[in-house]
Order: structure tokens, then sequence, then C-alpha cells
């Protein structure tokens, strides 16, 4: 789905819907609305709330913070508004070591890597490469 400033109820219910499928696949906890969605997307600012890059005018997908797969809820709390590049290297992941790995390429805290860090009281550290002296 592309961001825009305002997407209809019938541009955001079939993503709804499609969210709504997989969560219950799996036996996730919740179910999202469209209005709920809608309040997802416009609390991103038009940013990626991983990376913090431009989503305006861009593809971008939701992510649920702590996936699904980990037994995460399906609930609003859960899902943030992210670039498809953060979504799918996340995967999976638990949301600490994703924050990590984030942090560590752009160097600075989005408003969710701080949630992250605080969190699990994670201290945010800039890997060092091998080969630095």
């Amino acid at each position: 789905m592309q961001y825009l400033d305002w997407l209809t109820d019938d541009e955001l219910r079939p993503y709804a819907a499609a969210l709504n499928a997989r969560a219950k696949a799996v036996g996730a906890r919740g179910q999202l609305t469209v209005a709920e969605l809608r309040g997802i997307i416009l609390d991103s600012g038009g940013r990626c709330a991983w990376c913090g890059k431009s989503i305006v005018g861009q593809e971008f997908e939701v992510d649920h913070i702590i996936p699904l797969a980990m037994g995460g809820a399906h609930i609003p709390d859960n899902l943030a508004a992210c670039c498809p590049n953060c979504n799918r290297s996340k995967s999976d992941k638990h949301p600490a070591t994703f924050a990590q790995e984030i942090y560590n390429q752009i160097k600075e805290l989005t408003p969710l890597l701080e949630r992250v860090f605080r969190h699990y009281n994670i201290t945010p550290q800039v890997q060092r490469s091998l080969f630095d002296e």
C-alpha cells in the first residue's frame, strides 16, 4: 500500500482484512479495525517506525513489533507502519535484536527504537567493526 496522508475506508479495508486473516491463521489475539489501521498509519508521521526514513508517497507495510510467530498480539500497540525493507529485514526477529541492528545502521534513535530499548532495559550501543583500531 502506498502512504498518503488520507486513505479512504475502501482503500484501507482490504489491507486490514489481509492483516486480520494473517493474524487469525496463526491464532494471534486481536482484530484490527479500519479506524485503528488509519491511526497507525497517521501516527507514523510519514516515517518508517524502525529506521525513520520517509514513506510519504512510497510503499509501506505494517509490522508486528513483537512478531506473531513469537506470540505477539494483533493489536494497535503492537503494530507500526514501516518501510518494506525494515519489515522484511526484521521478519520474525525479536524486536530488541532488530532495534539494535537498525541502531547500528542509522546511529540515531527513532521513537520506536527508544520504546523498544526502554521496554527491554537495553542501552543502545554501536557495534564496532572487527577492523576498527
